[in-house]
């Protein structure tokens, strides 16, 4: 089911603060500012770096300057960047064992309709509206 994970989230917040500084920011910075957990923080910063919308540096004037990518990339993009699927109910996933099957009426309608209906919006919005 659709639900932001902290991963997500604290992404959105470094990218964010990464964006807006247009230079190296060292991650002692950003953890300064914002309060985030240290080594939470690190994991999301290396698979934002992994995934093009981070660069490092290393050393002592290293740091983080986000990438171009961030003008073109979709909100659905990245959120699946964290989340396993953007889904709008885990009765969409094929792996779901839902123990109302028999009864359900709606997870055609789920499935077919409501899940792409989100995904096509999601892939509407740019990352750069949310950061700004």
């Amino acid at each position: 089911m659709l639900s932001i994970t902290k991963q997500s989230d604290y992404g959105l917040i470094l990218i964010s603060f990464v964006y807006k500084k247009k230079g190296l920011v060292k991650l002692s910075e950003l953890i300064k500012e914002t309060k985030l957990p240290q080594r939470f923080l690190a994991r999301i910063a290396a698979e934002l770096v992994k995934n093009g919308l981070l660069v490092s540096k290393e050393g002592k004037n290293g740091g983080y300057l986000a990438t171009p990518k961030i003008k073109n990339i979709s909100l659905y993009d990245y959120l699946t960047i964290f989340e396993n699927d953007v889904i709008v109910s885990s009765c969409v996933d094929e792996n779901f064992d839902c123990k109302f099957e028999k009864i359900c009426n709606h997870k055609d309608f789920i499935k077919k309709r409501l899940n792409v209906v989100l995904t096509k919006e999601l892939k509407k919005i740019k990352l750069l509206e949310l950061i700004k």
